[in-house]
């Protein structure tokens, strides 16, 4: 394997053979079966539900999950492989299990025995559709401590109320988990966070966002006006959410790395490819120095990335927070990937700003990297947190 083939296996990280394996599986079925229908799907703004039942059977609904529950027992590494290796063929299918493995780990960590009886492993085997993580509000996104949407006792359940924004598969999917406020008095420590059934009385759903990329996710609100619970459907403890929610948030950080890896390794094939083949003024493009000095500095900038990210996916996996690490790795990747796209497009000239070129889509797709799971400005407060921390 060289430089523009299935890159990170040849960054000389430490990776068993169980992690190659699966990267290459996973590549392969993504270039063969989800890459071809991408561009229809975007075209369409259809979400891919034919394609959820073979991703179930690969394991990649609830990667992140023990075998036990049903899960795919991957440990961090093995997700960023994965989630890139998707990402390459259709980031939108990657967002969709973004969020849903964002879901099931929560699920893996914090329900009860029951609770991952009745919805985790049904779901992990593909029965009930992708999950939601239901956290974002109107106003709170960042702010996550902002939420308005409350929970309020009702006998011996809960009464939901508020709206969820922004929130990937809030029409399909067969679970939601949402964070609300169950003591708003009590700031950040009164929230807690709840599993709400598709179709549950007091719950609808809002149109589908016309978004600039990832057109075939799925982008919803999420309305409840008094959408009963039972106190079976609370997850972990009451008025643990908030924390809940930003420790699954901040391992998922990588995945979001990795999807602008993939995104990024689509781009810079596309765009080698592309030079490789056009010629001007009796050459290839690729042998004019610009497009040799565009290419060198897309593949350091990804490489770079990707050191980072599985960096901090392994030290996730030897059981430590990584928060600044994580964060590193979101910024660096997702700035690489814009980089990269936006360099890759330019090679293409007037082609690349059609959308019969797979650079377009590519293009609009990376964007949101730097918004979602934590703004990069965001990343950089954290990181300059740590920083600070280290002074003493």
């Amino acid at each position: 394997m060289g430089v523009n083939e299935a890159r990170p296996l040849d960054l000389g990280f430490p990776l068993t053979e169980e992690h190659r394996q699966l990267y290459e599986s996973a590549r392969s079925f993504a270039l063969a079966e989800l890459a071809p229908g991408a561009a229809a799907r975007d075209e369409e703004e259809r979400f891919p539900s034919e394609q959820l039942g073979a991703l179930a059977e690969l394991g990649l609904l609830a990667m992140k999950v023990s075998e036990a529950d049903g899960g795919s027992g991957m440990d961090n590494v093995g997700y960023v492989l994965a989630m890139s290796a998707i990402a390459e063929a259709d980031a939108s299918v990657a967002v969709i299990l973004a969020s849903s493995n964002l879901a099931t780990k929560i699920l893996g960590d914090h329900a009860s025995d029951a609770q991952k009886a009745r919805w985790l492993r049904p779901y992990a085997a593909g029965e009930l559709g992708p999950a939601s993580f239901a956290l974002t509000e109107p106003q709170a996104g960042s702010d996550a401590g902002a939420i308005r949407t409350t929970a309020t006792r009702d006998g011996e359940g809960w009464v939901l109320d508020g709206q969820k924004m922004w929130i990937t598969s809030a029409a399909q999917a067969g679970i939601h988990l949402v964070f609300a406020k169950t003591d708003p008095a009590a700031g950040t420590r009164g929230i807690t966070t709840f599993i709400v059934e598709r179709g549950a009385p007091g719950l609808s759903v809002g149109r589908e966002e016309k978004k600039m990329g990832l057109r075939s996710s799925g982008t919803a609100v999420l309305h409840f006006e008094a959408c009963p619970v039972s106190d079976a459907q609370r997850l972990g403890e009451l008025g643990r959410g908030y924390s809940i929610a930003l420790e699954a948030l901040g391992a998922g950080r990588v995945g979001i790395a990795a999807q602008a890896l993939g995104i990024g390794e689509a781009a810079f094939r596309e765009g080698l490819g592309y030079v490789a083949e056009r010629r001007a003024f009796g050459q290839r493009v690729l042998d004019f120095q610009n497009t040799r000095f565009v290419l060198a500095d897309a593949r350091t900038a990804l490489d770079a990335a990707w050191l980072l990210t599985l960096r901090a996916a392994a030290l996730l996996d030897q059981g430590e927070p990584a928060r600044m690490e994580s964060s590193m790795a979101k910024i660096a990747a997702t700035e690489a990937c814009g980089r990269v796209v936006d360099g890759m497009l330019q090679l293409h000239g007037g082609y690349g700003y059609s959308r019969e070129y797979v650079i377009e889509r590519l293009y609009r797709d990376a964007r949101i990297t730097r918004i979602y799971e934590g703004t990069n400005e965001i990343q950089r407060t954290l990181v300059a947190r740590e920083i600070e921390k280290a002074l003493g």
